[in-house]
């Protein structure tokens, strides 16, 4: 049945259970969504009622009623889906993408809703669920309550020319692009503020990558990271780079560690890390050396974010990290380079480094 107890019910089954922990939270938030002054028309008593389905939502149905009599369904139904998406930013109450295929399930299960509604729903959903899941959500809430004391409600087409206020998501555009990724990917991105995103803009071209031997696969796993502040906070400086910043990135989930990573430097071969145009190299002459650093692990989400972002790679960080190693370096057998891609590529033995061209000054 499509019916408020049932969308109610499919909130409650994905709801943060610290902020919305039962029906009744669960049914004074939608109702808020529905009708900001509601609390001042329903009794303490409705609210499981309204759950439950003992409340047909009547009095509801009316002071909804009365604002789009005042406003318009358009101007309503957008401001609804603010409301919506303002109640569960960064995922906070519900998890997005669960609801909307519930919702969406129990749409194509429906037989209780009338021709015109079940074909708008459906269009709606085709064409909102990646860009505008909120206002097919907030859809999908109003014609739940209408129907329900309107037998001959039919679907409204929204007037986008009536928004006064859009609802922004600084990730709509990448998220609709995300169709080959997983549906935590796109949960990720949905939750990102602008704030997170110019942030990872920022520091994103400052990460690097390299390709290291997974003995439980048996595989080599390239793995990004970004050098942690901790130890190259002059460095960070240079590139005005706050370690707060870093940080948020962390809170976001777009970093993971900052623990100690250990680069073993061997006779005959390169060891070293990346970008997609140069190379820093680590090679020694005498006995194998090892050496550590600190740094964190990109997650997937921001190896995705890098990829949808098309995010470039700084050539001077590279410059600055290689001349931060030099030095820290220079009283071991290591010996440390900075190369093209390309130069590198076409080494056919080791041997030949010496006559490749050393970017570090």
């Amino acid at each position: 049945m499509f019916d408020i107890p049932s969308l109610f019910s499919i909130v409650l089954k994905h709801a943060n259970k610290t902020t919305w922990s039962d029906r009744k939270k669960v049914s004074v938030g939608l109702s808020l969504v529905l009708h900001e002054d509601s609390l001042a028309y329903l009794a303490d008593t409705s609210f499981n009622k309204l759950f439950t389905g003992q409340n047909k939502g009547r009095t509801l149905y009316g002071i909804v009623q009365d604002e789009i009599t005042e406003k318009g369904f358009s101007s309503y139904i957008f401001q609804a889906e603010k409301r919506l998406s303002d109640t569960n930013y960064k995922e906070n109450k519900f998890l997005l993408a669960d609801v909307l295929e519930d919702f969406f399930e129990l749409i194509e299960e429906s037989q209780n809703l009338p021709k015109s509604v079940l074909l708008g729903l459906q269009q709606s959903y085709k064409l909102n669920h990646q860009d505008r899941p909120y206002l097919f959500l907030t859809e999908c809430l109003f014609y739940a309550l209408a129907c329900q004391h309107n037998k001959q409600q039919q679907y409204i087409e929204p007037d986008f020319s009536q928004e006064t206020e859009v609802v922004s998501k600084p990730l709509e555009e990448l998220v609709a692009r995300a169709n080959g990724y997983s549906k935590r990917i796109t949960q990720d991105l949905n939750r990102f503020s602008e704030e997170e995103l110019q942030l990872f803009r920022k520091i994103a071209p400052f990460t690097f990558y390299d390709n290291s031997f997974d003995e439980l696969s048996g595989e080599y796993v390239e793995d990004h990271q970004l050098i942690s502040h901790e130890d190259f906070f002059e460095l960070y400086e240079t590139f005005e780079v706050k370690a707060v910043e870093i940080s948020k990135l962390l809170e976001a989930g777009l970093l993971l560690g900052g623990g100690r990573h250990e680069i073993l430097v061997q006779q005959g071969e390169l060891a070293g890390f990346q970008t997609d145009e140069r190379v820093l190299v680590f090679t020694t002459k005498a006995e194998d050396y090892v050496f550590n650093y600190h740094a964190f692990h990109l997650t997937q989400t921001a190896k995705t974010l890098l990829e949808l972002l098309e995010i470039g790679y700084n050539p001077e960080f590279l410059v600055k990290l290689g001349q931060h190693f030099r030095k820290e370096l220079s009283e071991t057998p290591v010996q440390v380079g900075l190369y093209d891609v390309e130069a590198i590529d076409e080494l056919e033995s080791l041997k030949e480094l010496g006559e490749v061209k050393n970017l570090l000054k």
